[in-house]
């Protein structure tokens, strides 16, 4: 009797993991089907040979520090969540 007992204690434990496992798994796909794709390219109309130096992203915002392509160094302030540039600043 003691391992009928225990058999049918492991068939619930497997049961309860095999369920638990696949509730976890449609969770992750709705999930990943539910987060929007960004695909967006946003144009900084930079002459060729420009590159980005360096970057940061505060309030929402991305400045990248922008070099070369026979211009002066400048920022250019991106706003990602509406696909546009906002500004650009040469630095003297």
């Amino acid at each position: 009797m003691d391992k009928l007992k225990a058999i049918k204690i492991l068939v619930f434990i497997f049961t309860f993991l095999l369920i638990f496992g696949t509730l976890c798994a449609f969770g992750l796909i709705y999930r990943k089907l539910q987060t929007p794709q960004v695909t967006t390219d946003i144009s900084l109309s930079q002459p060729s040979g420009s590159y980005i130096s360096d970057y940061k992203i505060s309030d929402g915002n991305i400045y990248l520090l922008i070099k070369g392509g026979n211009n002066p160094d400048r920022i250019v302030m991106v706003n990602p969540q509406a696909d546009n540039k906002i500004a650009e600043i040469t630095i003297k």
